[in-house]
């Protein structure tokens, strides 16, 4: 009861000084009681308008984020995806350009090139053999010379037919143990020959203690091979050693189809 009676006088009262401000002539008194009502009973509207343009600019500000959050994740996708197709570009471009050192190799009198894919290359025999895709119905025979053509366009001993089956053929690699051929120092035109050493370099033989071979001398095949015509790059002399046994020295060769990768190689078949 008392709570209602508190809330009926206040009421009134509130009445009553409404009453008053209207009634009364707008005096500067008047006025200031009038603004100070005003400000106590009726919210800020410039408080509430600031209120509500805040809010606004947080949700704007917010989905803005959200947006160039969605944008930062698509462009990093559009990004992964041109960085890949520019790799498969450059795949492809390397590829054609072995391809067009490849077909350099021209057909002559003696032999014409059957181009080749290596298709196998198991690591237990990796510097062994490798299998390519052309066999006998291509005119490969047993002991066909292989060459490989590298990147900067030279022509170089990859191996030779070892064994042939109709549309696949095995190589003996050049750095294969049972792989020997008669080859030339250039530079001192003589001749010796050149064995696989089951690892990523050849030795040569034969070579006289009286020999004046250096680093870096430059190894082809000889004029006295069966099987390579003269002239066909091998490789470069890397390491030179005196033996304990005669009157020779041990030459180390790197051959020059361990600058790069092979994919492709052109049998040399017999006409």
């Amino acid at each position: 009861m008392n709570t209602n009676k508190n809330t009926n006088k206040v009421f009134c009262l509130l009445l009553v000084i409404s009453i008053l401000l209207i009634v009364l002539r707008l005096t500067p008194t008047v006025q200031a009681i009038k603004q100070l009502a005003y400000s106590v009973l009726v919210p800020d509207i410039k408080f509430s308008s600031t209120f509500f343009s805040k809010t606004g600019n947080f949700i704007l500000n917010l989905s803005n984020i959200i947006k160039v959050n969605q944008e930062n994740t698509e462009l990093k996708n559009e990004n992964f995806n041109l960085k890949q197709e520019l790799s498969d570009l450059q795949i492809i471009m390397e590829e054609n350009e072995r391809l067009k050192n490849l077909l350099s190799i021209k057909e002559t009198n003696i032999s014409k090139p059957v181009f080749a894919n290596v298709i196998v290359r198991e690591p237990t025999q990796w510097y062994k053999s490798v299998i390519i895709d052309k066999g006998s119905k291509d005119g490969i025979e047993i002991d066909n010379p292989v060459v490989a053509v590298l990147s900067d366009g030279q022509t170089c001993v990859f191996g030779r037919i070892s064994e042939v089956y109709s549309s696949t053929s095995k190589v003996a690699l050049i750095t294969n143990p049972l792989f020997s051929v008669p080859v030339q120092i250039k530079d001192l035109n003589m001749d010796c020959v050149c064995d696989g050493c089951d690892s990523q370099y050849l030795k040569l033989s034969f070579i006289p203690d009286s020999a004046d071979i250096k680093i870096n001398d430059k190894i082809v095949t000889s004029p006295l091979s069966t099987i390579f015509e003269k002239g066909i790059n091998v490789g470069k002399v890397v390491d030179i050693a005196k033996t304990n046994y005669g009157q020779y020295q041990e030459v180390i060769v790197e051959p020059y189809t361990q600058k790069q990768s092979i994919y492709e190689v052109a049998v040399l078949v017999k006409k």
